[in-house]
């Protein structure tokens, strides 16, 4: 998460300090794995949208001095991605409705500027190339897929996310959920044993 050779508690020391520069740098950043973070827990791409620019709202509004501030500790990843999942139950509370599961068929190229992510060209079923068998063995795989996230609870698909898609180390998942260690390493364990499980046969 640099711009260039700035590192990410350089960067907010000066856009606390009302550097424009260092704040776009910021939000170039990590704009794209809140953005994949947001889309897999609701599959709307506008409420996404929405929910990223909100989350970076809320972070201009909490970085520099004064009472609840943010205090750059190393630890500005796990307290991003809470507010943005913060903003997403904020939503669906409004909306008195569930988020929908996963849908890992689009993943977040992080670090990219743009906040929807692509799949590379040369990974798209029926890519030019690729041999069409290959391509609905692969559409099919992600269909699988897809339909046994939406079947894992909704705390372990929050941590399989987290992990594949926020790429937070289990650590700060943990600092990020409020919970103990141990038990979002059995989560994510459990999660990945699951699908294992469900995994169709070669």
């Amino acid at each position: 998460m640099q711009d260039d050779s700035l590192d990410t508690a350089t960067l907010l020391e000066r856009a606390a300090q009302g550097d424009g520069a260092a704040w776009e740098a910021l939000v170039r950043g990590y704009t794209g794995r809140v953005y994949g973070l947001l889309m897999g827990q609701c599959r709307d791409p506008e409420l996404s949208e929405e929910l990223t620019q909100s989350t970076f709202v809320k972070v201009v509004q909490k970085l520099g001095p004064g009472p609840g501030g943010y205090r750059e500790q190393g630890r500005f990843e796990p307290w991003l991605f809470r507010v943005a999942m913060n903003e997403l139950r904020d939503e669906m509370r409004r909306r008195k409705r569930q988020a929908v599961p996963a849908d890992f068929s689009n993943p977040v190229v992080p670090g990219t500027s743009g906040v929807k992510a692509r799949t590379p060209p040369d990974n798209r079923p029926g890519a030019p190339g690729e041999d069409p068998v290959d391509a609905v063995v692969r559409e099919e795989d992600l269909n699988w897929l897809r339909d046994a996230v939406a079947g894992l609870p909704e705390a372990d698909r929050t941590v399989l996310h987290l992990r594949h898609t926020a790429q937070l180390s289990f650590r700060e998942i943990a600092e990020t959920l409020g919970e103990p260690l141990g038990t979002v390493l059995a989560r994510g364990h459990r999660a990945l044993g699951k699908l294992k499980k469900l995994a169709p046969s070669p």
